[in-house]
């Protein structure tokens, strides 16, 4: 690679990252302004009845609200990051004919898994837990007072994962589609995916029965219902 082919490759690389922090600052500055409105939205929704959240130190608010807005701007990082290495390496292997609806389409369907994985996080896994947890505590005879940190960690990282998680089906017809595996191959490591999917669940989730299930079942289903996609589309 001769000076001027490196110079472009450096520029692109500069500009691209600039666009990215650009992105992830902009994420930044509008999840934190929203945040007291999203919080207060979480608290309404989700905090069990005759529960209370309590704050422990001066700051534990505002640290909190960046906290929030960091989870914004790395999710964004990570979403557009990942898309331009999937845009460059199947632009390697077309000879640059990926084209720009493959990687619309592939950004569409991440943002959409994302918005289904929280979507059953905040609707349904994350009100069931948290009735179980605080119905166990106040059988026990104890009151359920949480810190503003302890509480929103936990609907943030539990959120996130999930969103995280139900990126599977993409993963799966990746690896398909670029040939790393076949739907066959897949298919007889199943049992092996099941029981990492529990153990993820066990790792992610707290440590009961009900939320680890909650977790690992839809995986399951997912990955299945991606083997049946890949057979469709050919690649299995």
């Amino acid at each position: 690679m001769d000076r001027d082919a490196w110079a472009t490759a450096a520029e692109s690389i500069q500009r691209h990252t600039a666009l990215h922090l650009l992105l992830a600052g902009t994420l930044f500055l509008g999840m934190f302004e929203l945040s007291p409105a999203l919080l207060t939205e979480l608290r309404d929704r989700l905090l069990p009845q005759d529960a209370t959240l309590v704050y422990l130190s001066p700051a534990e608010y505002m640290l909190l609200r960046f906290r929030l807005a960091g989870y914004a701007a790395i999710c964004g990082l990570a979403l557009t990051t990942g898309i331009d290495a999937w845009s460059t390496l199947r632009g390697r292997l077309t000879a640059g004919r990926a084209g720009i609806g493959s990687v619309a389409m592939v950004l569409l369907t991440a943002l959409a898994l994302f918005a289904v994985g929280v979507a059953y996080a905040q609707l349904l896994m994350l009100p069931l837990v948290l009735e179980y947890l605080h119905g166990d505590a106040a059988a026990a005879g104890f009151a359920s007072t949480y810190s503003l940190s302890a509480f929103y960690s936990f609907i943030l990282l539990l959120t996130v994962s999930l969103g995280i998680a139900f990126e599977l089906p993409l993963v799966v017809l990746l690896v398909l589609r670029l040939e790393l595996a076949t739907g066959a191959q897949l298919a007889h490591y199943r049992r092996h995916l099941a029981v990492a999917f529990f153990v993820l669940a066990a790792l992610i989730t707290p440590p009961d029965v009900i939320s680890q299930f909650l977790l690992a079942v839809p995986l399951l289903l997912l990955f299945e219902l991606s083997l049946v996609v890949g057979r469709f589309a050919g690649k299995g």
